[in-house]
């Protein structure tokens, strides 16, 4: 199973937390954003990419929502932010060298963005 697939799986821990808090609309955003990137990923990044860009949009744009009516909670959202910055570190690295695992990195701090995210509302 390649990195990227397995890193993307990462996703099912805030996943697992907003079904354990009830917070189903944030639950489904997360499972589709799954569903989008394991469709563009095991195509070989040619086909679903329109679909994976609309849910990750959705994803941030709940994230957001979310961190906003925790107040930007302490510790969380400061978790976030810096998550946030190394999540564009990865992205940029990934654009210029060793596409692979800088894109998988990427998914790791897209996955410690949406736990902090969810933490700060739900915790």
């Amino acid at each position: 199973m390649p990195i990227k697939t397995i890193t993307e799986l990462l996703f099912l821990i805030p996943l697992s937390l907003t079904l354990w808090w009830g917070l189903y609309f944030y639950s489904a955003i997360i499972i589709l954003s799954i569903i989008s990137a394991l469709l563009y990923h095991a195509h070989k990044e040619k086909k679903y990419f329109h679909l994976d860009v609309i849910l990750s949009i959705a994803l941030i744009a709940t994230n957001l929502y979310f961190v906003y009516l925790s107040n930007f909670k302490y510790p969380y959202f400061h978790l976030a932010v810096i998550a946030m910055i190394a999540s564009f570190y990865f992205w940029w690295r990934a654009q210029k060298t060793n596409y692979d695992f800088n894109h998988s990195m990427w998914h790791i701090a897209s996955v410690v963005i949406t736990t902090s995210c969810v933490l700060a509302y739900a915790a």
